[in-house]
């Protein structure tokens, strides 16, 4: 759901939208996290071609997206840690969500 489907909800139902229930758009988002969630996405997935498991993003061509997009040396360091931190949720994401998992929880 959009923000805007969540007001419009809201004004239907004649009820005051809630500040912690309305969704985070992208441009809500701080500059930092726009870039880095741009850059995770140009990533390559890598994939266990046996079972089908997501093991993580490829980060072969890291450093040259982040030359591209002028990333200070600083601030590469906070950079790799999200981008870490997004691929970890990501796998776990995914492992809950795989048909195997699926399976053994039956």
């Amino acid at each position: 759901m959009t923000r805007d489907q969540y007001l419009e909800m809201c004004e239907m139902l004649g009820s005051e939208p809630v500040e912690s229930e309305i969704p985070v758009e992208f441009g809500d988002l701080p500059e930092e996290i726009q870039m880095v969630l741009s850059i995770y996405r140009m990533l390559r997935d890598e994939w266990e071609y046996m079972t089908g498991s997501y093991i993580g993003k490829n980060l072969v061509g890291l450093f040259e997206l982040f030359d591209i997009y002028n990333i200070e040396l600083a601030e590469k360091r906070f950079y790799i840690e999200l981008i870490h931190l997004i691929d970890s949720v990501r796998i776990n994401e995914m492992r809950k969500a795989s048909p195997s998992n699926q399976e053994t929880a039956n």
